[in-house]
Formats: structure tokens, sequence, C-alpha cells
């Protein structure tokens, strides 16, 4: 078992019968590479670790538990800027577990694998996100219905704000300035996007798990 807790994030694509085998591979290398990109967020030169499973579900592992929530928004933004028709259910475990030697994490063993894949097939048909943490930074109440919220905000995402979002979200993202130069629009349309898909409300959220106080630009 690992001595410290561990984030295990466990998920599966909404409506991957509909997507066909090419958009379906696309979509799990988008996730892959969102995946690997936030590997480095806790700067412990952690290894990316990210494991396709059943066809259309996956796992992986967030750099901090208190990192978790942020990570699964990046991916849902990293897969929506693909186009509007993609989408991931994602449940977060927290707590214990033992890593496989071979980097497969379907083999992964230990409450906090336990906790995800169980949230993951217990999410209500109206959640796509959820996430369980005990002993965490929140009661348990207060934890769900941080998460739904966060959940509701951003699958309304459009894709050219979810393009925004995933270089908003990386932990000391660069200024709006900068973000809107990286896509070719003004630093004003970059802040009407986040205006437009809640970022003030989800800063806010994100800091009750991480600490600080989610009023940075």
């Amino acid at each position: 078992m690992t001595p410290d807790p561990l984030a295990v994030l466990t998920g599966d694509l909404v409506g991957s019968s509909r997507l066909g085998g090419a958009s379906l591979d696309a979509a799990m290398a988008v996730l892959g590479e969102a995946a690997g990109a936030a590997a480095g967020w806790a700067g412990d030169g952690a290894p990316a670790r990210f494991t396709r499973f059943r066809g259309d579900g996956w796992q992986c592992l967030a750099p901090s538990p208190a990192l978790a929530l942020r990570m699964m928004l990046f991916l849902r933004a990293r897969l929506r800027a693909r186009g509007a028709e993609f989408d991931t259910r994602i449940a977060a475990g927290i707590g214990r577990g033992t890593l496989p030697a071979t980097g497969d994490l379907s083999a992964g063993a230990g409450p906090a694998f336990e906790t995800s894949g169980h949230g993951l097939d217990s999410l209500g048909r109206a959640a796509r996100l959820g996430m369980d943490w005990p002993d965490g930074p929140a009661a348990p109440a207060v934890l769900a219905a941080l998460v739904a919220l966060c959940d509701e905000v951003s699958r309304r995402w459009t894709p050219r704000q979810a393009r925004i979002f995933a270089a908003r979200l990386v932990p000391d993202a660069p200024p709006q300035a900068e973000i809107g130069a990286e896509f070719g629009i003004s630093q004003q349309m970059v802040a009407k996007h986040l205006r437009s898909g809640g970022d003030w409300a989800l800063r806010r959220a994100l800091a009750a798990l991480e600490g600080g106080t989610g009023d940075d630009e």
C-alpha cells in the first residue's frame, strides 16, 4: 500500500455507442494526452498513468487528492474541446492503494481503486462527476454538492469555451492575454468565454479543496 493517499479517477465515455471506432479511439487519445499533461502538475516527476479498459472505460491518477477535482474538469475540458458530442463520466476515489509495477492501473488494488470504481457504478442518471474523499477537507454531503455544481456548470461548456478552460485550469495558468494569443483571440474575448462558462464559481470551488481564495485573474 502507498504511504500517502492516491487519487484514482475512473471513467467511461458518454454515448460511446454513437461515436464509432475512430472517434472512440480519438477520444481516448485525448484523455491519455490530458492525463499525461496533468501528471506534471505536482512537480514531483511522477510518471503519467493512464489505462484504457472495457472499450470505453479508462482509469488514471490525479497528481494529488487536492488536485483531483481540477483534473476532472481539465479532462472534461480537453475532451469537450474536440466537439460537443464528447463527454465522459468520472468518479474520483481517494485513499490508499497498491500501484502495479507494470503501470496497468486495471491491476491496481486497495481502497482508492475500489472506491473510484464503485463510485462510477453508483453515479445517478443525472450525474457525470463524483468524488469520495474520506477525511477530506469537506464533509461528504458538502463535497458531493460541490462536485455536483461543478458538474452542472462545466457540462454546459461549448467546445470553444472548453478550449479556454483547458488552458485556464492548468495550475499557475498564464494570464488571459496569453491564453488569447494562443488561440488568436483578444483578452476581452477570453474573459467573455470564462464568464459565460462559470469561471468565478469554479475557481471558488477548487479553492475550497486546494486552499487559497480563488480570487486570481
